[in-house]
């Protein structure tokens, strides 16, 4: 290995040297890993790929599942300075195929079970493949490519609830900036490591830069809705687990299952990446009140920018009419919130534009680890990037809310404000509302093609829509009819959470 490698790599190569013996990763069946095994893994994928042809600058897009194989190949692709592309696995053939076409990589990855899939996208046919088995370990001395700041890593593209798929660029510097700010939070005790459950990818190479072990969960993280509680919460109290770090859909599972079998070594969970529940928050702090529940507030583009406690979300639901609390910025992050308008905000609007306390408008952040533009997409960066005065990026993240004495609450999603005869309103904090009245958790309240204000109950069989409309009115909203649906609301496939207002109205 070279002797003054990209900052990025210090963690991972600190590990990799001091800690030869201890855990570095669990994989789903159980078997651990040792790191001095992670680095022999890391040592043939990178002398595979080398094979192949792959070297600085090379494209590599990766269609491999959550384990030992994918974090090997993320490492080893870093250090050859190669970009690794993700493409969301719930984006739809065709968008996929354009992605691909517009990426024109230069290796595909792939088990040799996706692979039987992959004659679906013809974008794929001519791709040089690595039909993936296993990763064979190697002993051997390689070199970490030298690399910048600005060279790519990583690009991941999301599946586009709204418009095109966009493809958020992580640098190397980027990638930096994030395990540095997720470091924080994720250092062991002076006991030793922590044995960090998670189904974030990115978590895991964080983990891995302090020495802590990676436990990846056994289930299909593609059909969440179909794991079993019970074999999850096994696996979790079998690997020892310390702590718990997951999407909130994961969550309730393990929650479920840690119902009867306790908890084992766990000590603290997070969640984040989607919107949580009141009554999964609830759940969690009065069944298991020795746990530490923490929340995360971000997005692709900028993860984390708030944290807060389960309990500080409680305390704030008091007041369910605030909105949706989400914590207090990070300290690597900065927070401004902005008058909201449709279309680009240039620097002028920008600098003029920013909101005091208790005034609502659109959350836009700045940071190292948030995201500067896309892959060959300007006219996302036009639409979703501000350049202030001083040549400063922010991200527009899209979400409506405002700040009360240094803690923001969220109140909607741009494309969710709603007009009453020129008055502006926000949804969330109705749906919070009527949550907290009257314990439902699948709500949207939107105003349909016809101008009429409708909120829509999913997921129920019998509720009082009278006694929930009158309700609605008496807080000051508007509300023409509340409607039922026995089955769930359309939400996006990612998450299973932004509601797919457009298919309801």
């Amino acid at each position: 290995m070279n002797s003054n490698p990209h900052i990025a790599f210090n963690g991972i190569l600190n590990s990799l040297e001091k800690y030869p013996n201890r855990v570095a990763i669990i994989d789903k069946n159980g078997r651990s890993y040792t790191y001095d095994e992670y680095k022999r893994h890391i040592t043939g994928a990178r002398a595979e790929l080398v094979r192949k042809g792959v070297k600085k600058g090379s494209k590599v897009l990766v269609f491999v599942p959550m384990s030992m194989d994918l974090y090997a190949l993320l490492q080893a692709l870093f250090s050859l300075g190669a970009t690794a592309i993700f493409l969301d696995p719930w984006m739809k053939g065709k968008k996929m195929s354009s992605v691909i076409n517009q990426v024109r990589p230069d290796l595909l990855i792939v088990t040799k079970k996706i692979a039987r899939f992959s004659w679906l996208l013809p974008s794929t046919w001519k791709l040089r493949k690595w039909k993936l088995d296993s990763i064979t370990p190697t002993v051997e001395d390689w070199i970490i490519v030298d690399v910048s700041d600005d060279d790519n890593a990583l690009i991941t593209f999301t599946s586009g609830t709204s418009g095109q798929p966009k493809g958020a660029n992580r640098t190397f510097s980027f990638l930096y900036a994030q395990a540095s700010t997720l470091e924080q939070h994720l250092k062991g005790t002076n006991d030793g490591p922590s044995v960090d459950f998670t189904n974030f990818p990115i978590v895991g190479l964080a983990d891995f830069s302090v020495g802590n072990t990676v436990v990846i969960p056994q289930i299909n993280l593609m059909k969440i809705h179909q794991a079993n509680s019970e074999e999850m919460s096994k696996h979790i109290l079998a690997s020892n687990v310390t702590r718990i770090l997951v999407s909130p859909s994961l969550l309730k599972k393990i929650i479920d299952g840690l119902k009867s079998n306790g908890h084992g070594a766990i000590q603290d969970i997070v969640t984040g990446g989607a919107p949580i529940s009141n009554q999964l928050i609830k759940t969690c702090v009065q069944d298991h009140p020795e746990l530490n529940f923490e929340a995360i507030y971000g997005s692709t583009e900028a993860e984390p920018i708030c944290l807060s406690t389960f309990q500080n979300i409680l305390d704030s639901t008091a007041h369910p009419l605030d909105g949706v609390y989400v914590g207090i910025p990070v300290i690597d992050v900065s927070v401004r919130i902005v008058k909201s308008i449709i279309g680009p905000i240039d620097t002028a609007y920008f600098q003029s534009n920013q909101l005091a306390d208790n005034s609502i408008g659109e959350i836009v952040v700045t940071g190292n680890h948030v995201n500067k533009n896309y892959y060959k997409n300007q006219k996302a960066f036009i639409a979703i990037k501000i350049v202030d005065d001083g040549g400063l990026i922010w991200h527009r993240t899209g979400d409506i809310g405002y700040f009360k004495n240094g803690h923001l609450y969220l109140v909607g999603r741009d494309h969710r404000i709603l007009d009453d005869n020129g008055s502006k309103v926000y949804p969330y904090p109705i749906e919070q509302e009527i949550e907290m009245e009257f314990g439902l958790t699948d709500l949207g309240y939107i105003k349909n093609n016809r101008g009429k204000f409708i909120l829509y109950v999913g997921s129920v069989q019998n509720v009082n829509s009278d006694q929930i409309k009158l309700h609605i009115i008496s807080k000051g909203y508007p509300c023409d009819a509340v409607i039922t649906r026995s089955k769930p609301l359309p939400r996006d496939a990612r998450h299973k959470s932004k509601l797919l207002s457009e298919e309801l109205a």
